[in-house]
């Protein structure tokens, strides 16, 4: 325990660590720097796997459906995956599959945007902390010689010098570069199964000619058949 305390500078640990979050909160600005730790519970809990199971099974359900009752009965269906429900309810709204594919690639490209702007802050943490860490390192050499005729301060100096070099490593490497690379992984197969999965509930949609020739007014009137 003794040996583990040594390595732990509070004041060190301040300097490189809110250091590196401010100086990059200046870069992003505070939506981005909310957003980047707002992003936290989704790094925990994410499983883009499960999500694509999940929604592929919501998928056979709406398949289902518009065999036997149409697209205008799609939005009547409780799917436990949020993306699949929020598309069908787009479906069965809008007037073709132009706008509904207009919307999709929208909803997906907002996200892809956001989620672009976490990952991006995590990268710049990682860019930016070894240089904050130097910072501490010249910080505590300048302290060593200015007390150098004082050696009860030589050491508190030194060891401000490297344990800031040290902190920087750990959050560039072991923390802000890791989770940068979490979130691109997470984004980058979150969007190609729902991009996959928009592509066939758009096929799907084309196999009811009811939804490929009737009017939008049509469709509503029509939903006294979904029950």
């Amino acid at each position: 325990m003794q040996t583990i305390l040594e390595y732990f500078d509070p004041i060190a640990l301040a300097l490189v660590w809110i250091g590196s979050i401010v100086v990059v909160g200046l870069q992003e600005g505070s939506a981005g720097l909310v957003r980047s730790f707002s992003a936290w519970k989704i790094l925990l809990r994410a499983d883009p796997v499960r999500d694509a199971q999940i929604a592929r099974q919501a998928l056979r359900k709406v398949e289902n459906i518009i065999d036997v009752k149409g697209v205008q009965c799609v939005d009547r269906i409780n799917l436990q995956s949020r993306f699949m429900s929020r598309a069908i309810d787009h479906l069965s709204a809008d007037k073709d599959l132009r706008r509904f594919s207009q919307w999709a690639n929208s909803d997906m490209d907002d996200r892809e945007t956001r989620h672009n702007s976490v990952i991006r802050f995590w990268l710049a943490v990682a860019d930016i902390a070894p240089a904050i860490g130097m910072v501490g390192t010249i910080i505590g050499l300048v302290r060593m010689f200015s007390n150098i005729g004082d050696p009860s301060e030589l050491g508190r100096a030194m060891a401000l010098a490297l344990l800031t070099t040290l902190y920087g490593l750990v959050l560039a490497n072991i923390i802000a570069a890791p989770i940068s690379q979490r979130f691109l992984r997470l984004s980058s197969e979150e969007l190609k199964w729902q991009r996959i999965l928009t592509d066939k509930l758009m096929v799907v949609a084309r196999s009811d000619p009811g939804f490929a020739n009737k009017r939008y007014t049509d469709l509503h009137r029509d939903r006294r058949t979904c029950a």
